[in-house]
């Protein structure tokens, strides 16, 4: 007998150490994902990104997208509220508890089940994506260094593009293009520009139809984020205060997110392609608009007299566009945005991303490699 308590010492068994510490599987799944699964892409694009991925996603996705309104952002609403009711109930049934350890230790427990839990969730339904096939890869695409003038000349057929495609919107009293349907219509378009692109690679298959609009998008924008794919509730979250020929291609980036796209400059890359492909001029346009200010800044690092004769090749109106792009994130800068882009770009390195957000950039590398595989008369 235990002198102590008068209980009987309880005999510790495979069976009861595995009760006990059962919710630790999911964290040690999720960690073995996390050091294998670079090591083996193939296994990782069609076991986990074609599969745990799409199971995960699918039915999360479908449901999700019921609701017109961000889970996400309610979350975020939430969270701080949520978090002091838990502690103040902690503290509560401390002070009540007549076996303190005990409760701490249940507390304890749920905490590690849930980081457990979650960071397997993560993994499966997005961290994975990251060591899957690259898109370069499965669209077989030649990503080396093009010439810079190859270069010039891609940005010369964008600014036509997008010029092109201008014409056919409307514009607001100072000039940039506005959407002539509200913003929940305009964003459940996103999907249009895939489905001809899924045709061809049906990796990009999702049920993540409705792309969310944040209504706390203004004080959003102080974080310097466009928008965010929540894995958890498998959501594309757009921010809707930036001008409105910004927003197809942020919704369209945050869709690949959904197809199982994790790299930030493939997601680019897909949105840039979707919109192109998209029947609605205002994707288009934002496609077109969006590769050149990528591909432009790109030529602008290499030769800055190339640059200048590819910015001839826009119009006033998409100057005016540009414009008001650059206010809107000069409006918005400050700490917030400084600590904002500091977090992420440390998240993106914790991926296994060496430059971080300045990936975005290597868009333009695929872009090119787009237009050369065109060339040869076989890319959509």
């Amino acid at each position: 007998m235990n002198r102590k308590t008068d209980q009987p010492v309880k005999k510790i068994t495979p069976l009861r150490l595995l009760k006990a510490l059962w919710i630790f599987i999911p964290l040690i799944l999720a960690a073995a994902m996390y050091f294998l699964l670079p090591m083996l892409p193939e296994f990782t694009e069609y076991a986990v990104s074609r599969g745990l991925f799409k199971i995960f996603t699918i039915p999360v996705g479908f449901i999700t997208s019921l609701l017109p309104f961000s889970l996400t952002e309610l979350l975020v609403v939430l969270a701080i509220p949520g978090v002091i009711a838990l502690v103040v109930i902690f503290i509560v049934r401390m002070k009540k508890s007549s076996r303190r350890r005990r409760t701490l230790l249940k507390a304890g427990r749920f905490l590690a089940g849930f980081v457990s839990f979650a960071l397997f969730i993560y993994m499966t339904a997005h961290g994975a994506n990251y060591y899957r096939l690259s898109v370069e890869q499965l669209m077989e695409l030649d990503a080396s260094s093009k010439s810079t003038e190859f270069l010039l000349k891609v940005c010369k057929d964008l600014a036509a593009h997008a010029a092109e495609e201008r014409e056919l919107l409307a514009e607001d009293e100072n000039g940039c293009v506005k959407f002539d349907e509200d913003i929940f219509t305009e964003l459940t378009r996103t999907s249009n520009g895939y489905d001809a692109l899924v045709e061809k690679y049906p990796f990009l298959w999702t049920s993540v139809s409705r792309q969310k609009p944040v209504m706390l998008s203004y004080y959003w924008s102080y974080t310097g984020i466009a928008g965010m794919y929540f894995p958890f509730f498998a959501e594309c979250n757009v921010n809707t205060e930036q001008p409105d020929f910004v927003i197809p291609f942020t919704a369209s980036h945050e869709s690949a997110h959904s197809r199982g796209i994790a790299f930030e400059n493939e997601c680019n890359f897909l949105a840039y392609l979707s919109c192109i492909n998209s029947d609605y001029p205002e994707f288009r346009y934002s496609g077109y608009m969006n590769a050149f200010k990528y591909c432009s800044n790109s030529l602008y690092s290499c030769k800055k007299e190339l640059w200048a004769e590819a910015y001839e090749c826009t119009t006033e109106g998409m100057r005016r566009d540009f414009i008001a792009e650059n206010e809107y994130v000069d409006r918005f800068k400050g700490e917030v945005q400084q600590t904002s882009s500091a977090v992420n770009d440390g998240f993106i390195k914790a991926q296994g991303v060496s430059d971080g957000t300045q990936s975005y950039g290597r868009v333009t590398d695929l872009i090119l490699a787009h237009y050369e595989k065109q060339q040869s008369g076989d890319a959509s």
